[in-house]
């Protein structure tokens, strides 16, 4: 089974950047990252930079921006929930509770494909 992220629309830009936080931080970076789960990291990664710009300078750590119009990430399940859980693992600032909630939500509506 698949998992069809589909970035578009006014949500698309923020939903993308809490995705790349979640991502880049490993969840709460206590976590069992054997081989298995840096693989998982490496095919997101990849997937999130098919609809995405660098936007990081001065060798920064690695940033990247939604492109206009976004588009779509197909994820197999086993990645799509390891971002998932990294996105409910992630130390969010209070700040952000709003768009992260709508993240949550938006992630467990995501496309299932056959």
């Amino acid at each position: 089974m698949t998992r069809v992220l589909e970035l578009t629309g006014p949500r698309a830009a923020m939903r993308f950047k809490l995705l790349w936080t979640t991502l880049m931080a490993g969840g709460d970076g206590k976590g069992d990252r054997n081989p298995v789960v840096i693989r998982k990291e490496a095919r997101l990664y990849d997937a999130l930079e098919t609809v995405s710009v660098s936007t990081t300078t001065n060798g920064g750590p690695p940033q990247r921006e939604l492109i206009p119009d976004g588009g779509h990430v197909t994820l197999s399940q086993e990645d799509f929930e390891l971002l998932q859980a990294y996105s409910e693992k992630t130390q969010w600032n209070p700040a952000a509770s709003r768009d992260v909630c709508d993240l949550w939500d938006w992630l467990s509506t995501a496309e299932k494909r056959d």
